[in-house]
C-alpha cells in the first residue's frame, strides 16, 4: 500500500499519528441540544466540531448515537488526516463524477486505505462498522501491535482481528468493561470522534496567538488542558518503557547513546522544567541522522512497539515537532 504517513521527531520517540489536523480553536464548551459535558465522548465530539470536521443538524442535535456511512467517514479521514491528492477516475462502480463524495473517495484511492467489495463497489451509502473503521486506522497509521493484557471476547471477523488487535493495543479504541469490543456493529459519531480526536493537535490562545502544542504551552505558564502533572506521568511511562523495553532490544551502541539521550533529558525537565529540552533534543538529533537506515527503522519500530500512540501523540510537541523524517 502507498503510505502517506508522516513520521515526526518526537526527541527520537517517534509518534505514528503525527499528521494530524492542527485545530484553530482551544477545546472549550459548545453547545448541542443531546449532548452533555458529562457525555463519556464530550470532549472528542467537541474537538472535532471547532475544526470544522464534523457538524450538527439544523435542529441544534449531534444525535452521537447515529451511526456514519463509509462516504461519511472517508470524508472526514482526509479531513483529520490531511489527505488532498486525488487518483484521477474512481475505481469504484457505484461512485461517480455526481456523486458529492467523489473527490473524497478518489483522495481516499490515492493514500491507499480504502477497499472496496469483490463485485467492484464501494457502497459509499452503507454504514461503517467499527472493524472496518479499524482497518482503516491500521492502514493510514501503520499501526504496530504493542503488547496488551487482554483483547474483546466477543466476535471478530477473522479478516479484521489483527486491525482490532493494532488500534486496540494502541490505546486508540478500547473494548467495554465487560471486554466486548463489538467489532461487527456499526460506528457511532461519537465513537468515531472520541477516535479521531486523539490524531488532532489543539492550539490554545496565548497572549493574543495561538501557538502549535497539542493542548498548550508545555512550559510553565500553565495554559493548556494538560497539566505538569500530566506530562510528567507521561514522561515517567514512556521512560520506563524506554529502558525495560526498548535498549534491550537495541543492537548498536549509536542506538542505545540515542534512547539513553531521550531519557535524561525527559528526567532533567521533570526535575526542573527550566531545563533546555529543545537544545538537546536537537543535539540528539544529529546524533540520530549518523544512524544508517537500517538502525534507524530498528529503533523507530522498538519504540513503537513499547509505547501506546496516545504517549506519543502527546509528547509530540515536547520535541520540535516541525522535524519530518
Amino acid at each position: 500500500m502507498k503510505k502517506f504517513i508522516k513520521i515526526f521527531l518526537v526527541i527520537l520517540i517517534f509518534a505514528l499519528g503525527s499528521i494530524y489536523t492542527d485545530a484553530a480553536e482551544t477545546v472549550g464548551s459548545i453547545e448541542f441540544t443531546d449532548l452533555s459535558e458529562s457525555y463519556w465522548a464530550y470532549d472528542g465530539i467537541v474537538r472535532l466540531t471547532k475544526a470544522g470536521i464534523i457538524d450538527g443538524y439544523p435542529d441544534d442535535t449531534f444525535k452521537p448515537d447515529g451511526n456514519i456511512t463509509r462516504a461519511e467517514l472517508v470524508k472526514i479521514l482526509n479531513q483529520v488526516f490531511l489527505f488532498n491528492e486525488k487518483q484521477e477516475t474512481s475505481m469504484f462502480s457505484d461512485v461517480t463524477e455526481n456523486d458529492w463524495f467523489y473527490e473524497y473517495i478518489v483522495a481516499a484511492q490515492e493514500a491507499g486505505y480504502v477497499d472496496g467489495y469483490p463485485d467492484g463497489t464501494f457502497k459509499p451509502n452503507g454504514l461503517i462498522t467499527r472493524q472496518e473503521f479499524c482497518k482503516m486506522l491500521a492502514e493510514i497509521n501503520n499501526l504496530t501491535e504493542l503488547a496488551y493484557d487482554s483483547y474483546s471476547v466477543d466476535e471478530i471477523s477473522q479478516w479484521a482481528v489483527e486491525y482490532v488487535k493494532k488500534v486496540v493495543s494502541n490505546r486508540i479504541m478500547l473494548p467495554d468493561s465487560e471486554d466486548r469490543f463489538r467489532a461487527l456493529d456499526n460506528a457511532t459519531r461519537a465513537e468515531v470522534c472520541d477516535a479521531l480526536a486523539k490524531f488532532i493537535i489543539v492550539n490554545d490562545p496565548v497572549d493574543g496567538e495561538t501557538n502549535s502544542s497539542f493542548s498548550g504551552d508545555l512550559g510553565t505558564n500553565g495554559s493548556g488542558n494538560n497539566t505538569q502533572e500530566d506530562m510528567d506521568n507521561i514522561m515517567n511511562r514512556v521512560v520506563r518503557r524506554l529502558e525495560l523495553g526498548v535498549i534491550p532490544n537495541l543492537t548498536t551502541e549509536g542506538q542505545k547513546e540515542i534512547i539513553n539521550d531521550v531519557t535524561v533529558n525527559m528526567n532533567k525537565y521533570m526535575e526542573d522544567n527550566r531545563h533546555d529540552y529543545k537544545t538537546a533534543a536537537k543535539e540528539t538529533y544529529e546524533k540520530y541522522k549518523l544512524l544508517s537506515t537500517e538502525e534507524r527503522d530498528v529503533l523507530k519500530s522498538e519504540v513503537m512497539k513499547q509505547n501506546a500512540m496516545a504517549d506519543l501523540l502527546q509528547l509530540q510537541v515536547f520535541f520540535f515537532p516541525d522535524k519530518e523524517l
